[in-house]
C-alpha cells in the first residue's frame, strides 16, 4: 500500500514543490543522533518487552540508564549551538510557546494513536473473530472521516475560530472514544458491524481536526533556517508517541487481557479493550486542556507565519 502512494508523493514534490537550499551547508550532528538514539532505545525497549519477560531486572536499569543518555543529549545539543555547530535539535524552538505546546500534543496524539490502534485490531481480529479484510474495511470510515475533518479545519474553520477548532477536534475524538467504551462493554462479543464503526466517525472528525493545521501552527513561528530542525523534530515527535504508545499497551491492554490459553484471552478482549479506551479518552482531554497554550487566534486569517509572540496576543484591530 505504501509503495504506490510513496512513489505518487514523489512525482507530486517534484511538479509542484519548488527547490530551495541553505545559504550554508549543515554537518550531520553524529553525537546528537547517537545519544538520542541510545536514549530513546534504553526508555522504550523495556517498555515493550518489560511485561512479555516479566519485567526483569535489566528492564528498570535501562530506564534508569535513559535519563543521563537524554541528559548528555540536551547538553550536547547546547554545547555544539555554542559553538556554531549544527544541533540535531534546536531547543531554543521550546523557549516559543505555540512549539513547545504543539510538540506536546504531537506526543499526545502519538501516543493515544499507539495505544488505541493495536488493541482495536487485536480487539476486532482476535476477540470478535472478524477477518483481517473485514476488520481493515471496518476502518475505511475513520479515515474518510480524518479527511473530512482535515479539509474543514484546514480550508474553513481554523482560518475563523483558531484554536478553538482543534480543542473542540480533541473533545471530539474523546467523545468517540467514551462511545466506543459503552458500546463495547453493553454488548461485548456480540457487537454488531455499525456499533464497531459509528464511534470511529467522531474520533476520526476529531484527530483530522488535530492533526492537520497542528503541524502548520507549530512551524509558523520558526525561524527560516530552522525550519528542516523543526520539522524533523515534529515528525519524530508523532512517531515517538505511537512507540511509547504500544509500549505502554503492554500495561493498560495487555495486563488486564492475561495470561490463559488463546481461547481464555479471547473472552477477556472485550474487557481488555474498554479498559484500554478510557486512557485513550484521558490523553485526548489532556490534549484539550495543553492547547490552551496556543493563542487563542493561532492559525486565523488576522495572523501570519511571521506574527511575533508579542503580536498573537494583542487584540485584532477593529476595521
Amino acid at each position: 500500500m505504501n509503495l504506490p502512494l510513496g512513489i505518487a508523493g514523489l512525482i507530486a514534490g517534484t511538479l509542484v514543490i519548488s527547490e530551495s537550499k541553505a545559504e550554508r551547508a549543515a554537518r550531520l550532528d553524529l553525537v546528537g543522533v547517537v545519544l538520542a538514539a541510545a536514549g530513546m532505545l534504553a526508555l522504550v525497549l523495556p517498555l515493550t518487552q518489560g511485561h512479555e519477560l516479566g519485567w526483569p531486572a535489566w528492564t528498570f536499569a535501562s530506564m534508569a540508564a535513559s535519563l543521563p543518555l537524554l541528559a548528555g543529549f540536551v547538553l550536547w545539543e547546547r554545547r555544539l549551538l555554542r559553538r556554531g555547530g549544527s544541533p540535531l535539535v534546536v531547543l531554543s524552538l521550546f523557549s516559543r510557546r505555540s512549539f513547545a505546546a504543539g510538540q506536546s500534543v504531537q506526543l499526545l496524539f502519538g501516543l493515544a494513536s499507539g495505544v488505541f490502534f493495536l488493541a482495536w485490531t487485536l480487539y476486532l481480529q482476535l476477540g470478535l473473530g472478524w477477518s483481517p479484510l473485514k476488520a481493515g474495511l471496518s476502518g475505511l470510515p475513520l479515515s474518510a472521516a480524518m479527511m473530512a475533518g482535515a479539509g474543514l479545519s484546514m480550508q474553513v474553520l481554523v482560518p475563523r475560530f483558531g484554536r478553538t477548532v482543534l480543542q473542540a477536534g480533541a473533545l471530539l475524538a474523546a467523545a468517540g472514544m467514551l462511545l466506543f467504551l459503552y458500546l463495547a462493554q453493553e454488548n461485548g462479543a456480540q457487537i454488531a458491524l455499525w456499533q464497531a464503526i459509528v464511534p470511529l466517525i467522531p474520533m476520526g472528525l476529531g484527530m483530522g481536526l488535530i492533526i492537520a493545521p497542528l503541524t502548520n501552527l507549530i512551524l509558523s513561528e520558526v525561524p527560516h533556517e530552522h525550519a528542516g530542525s523543526a520539522s524533523g523534530l515534529t515528525s519524530t515527535t508523532i512517531q515517538l508517541g505511537q512507540a511509547v504508545g504500544v509500549a505502554l499497551s503492554s500495561l493498560v491492554f495487555f495486563g488486564r487481557l492475561g495470561d490463559g490459553s488463546p481461547a481464555e484471552q479471547a473472552q477477556q478482549m472485550p474487557h481488555a479493550f474498554s479498559g484500554s479506551l478510557w486512557y485513550v479518552a484521558a490523553v485526548f482531554t489532556a490534549a484539550f486542556a495543553l492547547l490552551y497554550a496556543l493563542p487563542r487566534t493561532a492559525g486565523t486569517k488576522t495572523t501570519s507565519p511571521h506574527t511575533t509572540d508579542k503580536q498573537l496576543h494583542e487584540p485584532a484591530p477593529v476595521a
